[in-house]
Order: C-alpha cells, then structure tokens, then sequence
C-alpha cells in the first residue's frame, strides 16, 4: 500500500471517527492532563485517569496476575504431594552417577512413555527416589503420598465424621493418572492396609495406569537370611525385605510390566 492511499484511508477514518484532545482530571490522583478524545455518535470517549496511573494500573495487575498464578501452582504443588524441595525436580536436570542411578531414570523415562506401568525404587535416603518420583507426578498431574498418609487417608474413612466412604478412598487412590507411594514398609500394615493397597494395585494394573513405589526396604534375595534354593530367608527375624511388606497378590502384579531397582549412590542430602 502507497503512502498517498494510507494518508486517505486515515482522512476517512478521521471524518468518521474524529479525534480532539480534551483537557481531564485524573480521577484516581486528581491532576489535570491531556487526553486524545474519540469523538463517536454515541459522545466524548476518553479515558478517566491519566496515563501515569494508567502505567500503575498496569503493573499493579500484572503484579497481582504474577501473584495468582503463582499462588496457584503453589496449590497445585500441595495437592499432588510435591514438597518445596523438589518444586524443580525433572528428569533432565536428576543427577545419575552411579550405574544404579542411571538405570532407575531410564526405567522413570519408560514409565513416561507408558513402556511400563510399575517401578518400585528401593535404597537408602538421598539416592534421588523422591526426586524422579516428583518429576513424573508433576509431568503426569499425579500425587506422590507417603504410604502412612495414604493408610491414613483410608482409616479416616470410618470415622462417623468421614467425607468419603471406603470405596470413595479406593476409587480415587485407583484412577489418578500416576501414583508414586512414598517411604513404603516403614511402618508394618494391618490386614485391613494390606487389602487396601492390594485393591489400588489391583485396579491401576487393570487400567495400565502407572504406579510407582518408593522404599528403603531391601528385595529378599539381597538379605543375608537368604538361601536362594528354597527361595527363603531362613531364620530372619528383621523383616525388612519388600517382600515381607506386601501381599502375595500385590508382588505378582509388581512382576508384571515393570521393574524392580536398587538405586545406589551418594546421599544428595549430606552435601
């Protein structure tokens, strides 16, 4: 487009729509200013503060926008378990240098692409569980929930003042996108916990909905107690085996579509 017929359109524009500069009052910090003034069929239009509170105005509610949204990914944060420590936690930037390490983040990528749908972590504090846990539960608008919540949430079911019936409990427990159980076998369960955890297990294996558990329990074949041609730890009074923890039931289901890994490494926390 020429610059003449640019000129004209803005000529016509201007018969239709003239414009004419009023002197005003701002309304919010009373100081008189110039304002261009539209002047339609319908009368004067022009704005009512002046344009320095106008700039105020502005970063007042992109500040209050900022303050929002972050005051809602704060909540979001809160209802899906992740804690402050691990508000940045990705798969990209989880620190694998042990053997051990780099096979639990190759296994959390296959839980990612839905190659798997079980991974339970066992080791001890600071190997990085937690960390891979809260990146997949953010990715996935999961919930990471230490197990004593979770049996906490579901004792809380009978009492006389309960929100939510026990099969309520099972059904949300069961559908949320990604479950990560956290600090699992640290406290011994009752048979009513056991069933509980056996019917989430059961019905996020019926629907391939990823499940991850977390633990500094041992598998059975690394305790001392172990003799491998009975499959059994003779004499072993600790019970601090994962398989020790869970019901026959639940340990044939983690057999299928996943994977067991020991993380070894450096605890991240002494340092």
């Amino acid at each position: 487009m020429t610059d003449g017929k640019k000129e004209l359109i803005q000529e016509e524009k201007d018969k239709i729509f003239p414009i004419r500069i009023e002197r005003n009052i701002c309304s919010r910090c009373g100081k008189e200013y110039d304002q261009p003034a539209l002047i339609t069929q319908f009368g004067c239009i022009i704005a009512r503060a002046c344009p320095e509170c106008v700039d105020k105005y502005d970063i007042a509610e992109k500040s209050k926008e900022k303050h929002i949204k972050e005051q809602n990914k704060s909540e979001w944060l809160e209802n899906i378990g992740v804690k402050e420590e691990h508000i940045k936690a990705t798969l990209d930037n989880y620190n694998a240098i042990t053997e051990s390490q780099k096979e639990a983040l190759n296994a959390c990528k296959l839980i990612d692409g839905g190659e798997i749908t079980k991974l339970v972590l066992l080791g001890g504090n600071g190997v990085g569980k937690t960390h891979l846990a809260s990146a997949l539960v953010k990715k996935h608008n999961g919930l990471i929930i230490t197990a004593y919540e979770m049996f906490a949430t579901y004792r809380g079911c009978f009492s006389s003042k309960a929100k939510e019936s026990e099969i309520d409990v099972i059904k949300r427990f069961s559908r949320l996108p990604l479950l990560a159980i956290d600090e699992y076998g640290r406290t011994k369960g009752s048979e009513a916990e056991e069933n509980f955890m056996s019917a989430i297990i059961d019905n996020r294996h019926s629907n391939n909905l990823p499940t991850l558990i977390l633990s500094n329990l041992i598998r059975k074949r690394d305790c001392v107690f172990y003799t491998a041609d009975n499959n059994s730890c003779k004499n072993c009074q600790r019970n601090n085996c994962l398989e020790s923890r869970l019901t026959k039931d639940v340990i044939s289901r983690l057999r299928e579509n996943s994977k067991v890994i020991l993380v070894e490494g450096e605890d991240y926390r002494k340092k």
